[in-house]
């Protein structure tokens, strides 16, 4: 199959090291980053492999495009690029769920595999999960499976994105405030606590939608296998890089104002990560 990915973070990355060994695959970057990323590499435990990956910042015609950007960039990559078919967008929060072009069949994908960006071109990945797919239309997911990567369908994944994201309201902004990894919010009983209090704020506002989630037991759960996991929030601030707060609690925040509900501990979090992400001693500049 032939398959464009586009970002060169840190999943773009890890989708561009499995998809190649069975697939035509393009990573699309910026013109100025293709001799960055030529040769990519992966950090897997103890295993470390260096491959070539074809890279351009034009895409080439192809049966699947993956768009594997910050949601804070995906209306200016599909303005750019303007992808056609079948596309598969993997973002963290809620902006792509509505996003609409002409042309286009979208899937999306939520998953629970995660990287560490080390530098351009060379990505850890931290650890494996679930890797849900779903969408209106039919996607062979074999060109996954045949590649090492557990896709499964799902026919709910709507449902499932809003599920991560009331998961990661909590998880992203705790751990980026704090700056503690996964686990400490389950081992701490003071983080527990904050942890819960937004569980249940998250919990009363899917259930308006008509959404039924245990959230505080799967923020537990996410907490306990992703213990040792940096949050992408975290990595994000540490780099004085944008977060993506907005996409994550701020959709949330507005998504509770249609039902006439506060979110307060939500909004008290999305305006405390965007006060340490706009600190002049936080900028680094962009790293992408």
């Amino acid at each position: 199959m032939r398959i464009n990915i586009i970002g060169p973070g840190a999943m773009g990355i890890i989708l561009s090291y499995y998809l190649h060994k069975r697939n035509d695959v393009l990573l699309i970057v910026k013109e100025e980053d293709i001799d960055k990323y030529a040769e990519i590499t992966v950090i897997d435990g103890e295993n470390e492999e260096k491959i070539l990956v074809k890279v351009s910042s034009r895409m080439m015609e192809a049966d699947l495009t993956i768009v594997a950007v910050k949601s804070y960039d995906l209306e200016n990559v599909l303005d750019k690029y303007q992808p056609k078919g079948k596309v598969l967008f993997i973002q963290n929060g809620l902006k792509h769920i509505n996003i609409e072009r002409e042309g286009m069949e979208k899937f999306f994908a939520v998953t629970t595999w995660a990287g560490r960006r080390i530098e351009k071109g060379k990505v850890e990945i931290t650890g494996r999960g679930y890797f849900r797919v779903g969408g209106t239309g039919n996607l062979d997911l074999s060109v996954f499976t045949d590649s090492g990567i557990n896709a499964e369908w799902s026919d709910n994944i709507i449902q499932e994105i809003y599920r991560k994201a009331a998961i990661n309201s909590v998880i992203n902004p705790i751990t980026a405030l704090f700056k503690v990894k996964n686990g400490s919010i389950i081992e701490n009983p003071y983080l527990w606590s904050i942890a819960r209090i937004m569980a249940a704020e998250n919990k009363a506002l899917l259930e308006k939608m008509g959404y039924n989630f245990n959230v505080e037991n799967d923020i537990y759960e996410t907490c306990r296998v992703t213990s040792k996991n940096v949050s992408s929030m975290l990595q994000d601030l540490n780099s004085g890089k944008r977060t993506e707060i907005d996409s994550i609690s701020g959709e949330l925040i507005r998504k509770g104002e249609k039902y006439c509900m506060d979110m307060l501990l939500n909004k008290v979090f999305l305006n405390s990560i965007l006060f340490l992400e706009n600190r002049k001693d936080n900028k680094q500049g962009d790293q992408n």
